[in-house]
């Protein structure tokens, strides 16, 4: 059926919960669940070498291009210097031995951003304190894959210390993906794939629930399942153009009759939906194959009536 529409959404759910949720929304759904593969790419090395490594490419970068009095500034250099000198901070305050309870850890983690000046709103600061948390939930992670703190349900250990230039860092492969591998090697920084397998779920809309959904409830509905927000736009995208192009057709039928499919698509081209006066409007180029499967659906669920070899509006 052409006017069948496919939500994926990938992860956990509550398949229960979510298909109550659409049904509520006027989009009934089957869903079937499959397993899909992912692969995660990430960046690893010391500290020492990641900043050898960013600022030869901020080098390098400078001199095959003018890139002016501020020079090239790097956003992973910066975080990579930030994260040293959270480890620093950290391991002078606590000691090999020491045990943290998880309350320190999450006040550590977490810093209060204090009070804005009177002249900057407070909002201002969020950013800074939202980004000083990632450096040490990243610093936090880096302790424990080095094997630095021994980590459990009420806290961690300290289980020794080393120089921060020395602690290896696992980073998100987008950091060096315009880096050759040659280059890579050289400084010793080691690229990793980690495939996982994700539960996939496919939630299937017949064309009754494609044809009748309110996209505005459905878009609250996409926010608060918190589906990913690139396959969703895929899919109200098809949902809100198959709207569309049903429409249209069923004005042609009223307008001119009985129709065979490669009459309607000659038709839909002919015309536009919208116009000047809308200041937009939407060019129909479909092929007859294309129609004759959107009447059969049509006629499938009562919106349309076929007479011989053409179609009719009920």
């Amino acid at each position: 059926m052409v006017l069948e529409e496919t939500l994926i959404i990938r992860g956990p759910i509550d398949v229960p919960e979510v298909t109550r949720a659409f049904r509520e929304a006027g989009m009934p759904a089957r869903i079937t669940q499959t397993v899909a593969l992912e692969g995660l790419v990430s960046a690893k090395g010391t500290i020492r070498d990641l900043k050898a490594l960013l600022k030869e490419e901020v080098s390098r970068i400078e001199e095959g291009e003018d890139t002016g009095p501020g020079g090239v500034h790097d956003p992973f250099l910066d975080v990579v210097e930030r994260i040293a000198e959270v480890l620093a901070e950290f391991m002078e305050r606590y000691q090999p031995g020491d045990v943290i309870p998880m309350a320190d850890i999450k006040e550590w983690m977490a810093p209060s951003a204090g009070a804005a000046p009177e002249e900057e709103p407070a909002e201002a600061v969020l950013p800074d304190v939202e980004s000083s948390m990632l450096y040490r939930f990243m610093a936090i992670t880096a302790l424990d894959e080095n094997g630095l703190i021994e980590t459990g349900a009420e806290g961690a250990v300290v289980q020794g210390h080393m120089e921060p230039e020395d602690v290896v860092l696992t980073l998100p492969g987008g950091v060096v993906e315009d880096i050759e591998p040659e280059v890579l090697k050289e400084h010793g920084i080691l690229t990793e794939m980690t495939v996982t397998a994700v539960p996939e779920y496919r939630l299937e809309f017949g064309p009754e629930a494609v044809l009748g959904a309110d996209l505005d409830k459905v878009d609250e509905l996409a926010d608060d399942l918190e589906i990913d927000e690139d396959e969703y736009i895929s899919f109200r995208e098809g949902v809100s153009l198959k709207q569309v192009v049903t429409a249209r057709t069923i004005e042609v039928l009223e307008e001119r009759g009985t129709l065979a499919p490669a009459e309607v698509a000659e038709a839909l081209g002919s015309s536009a939906v919208g116009g000047t006066e809308d200041g937009w409007e939407i060019v129909l180029d479909l092929t007859p194959e294309f129609v004759k499967g959107l009447l059969t659906d049509l006629r499938k669920i009562g919106l349309v009536r076929k007479k011989g070899a053409g179609f009719r509006s009920i």
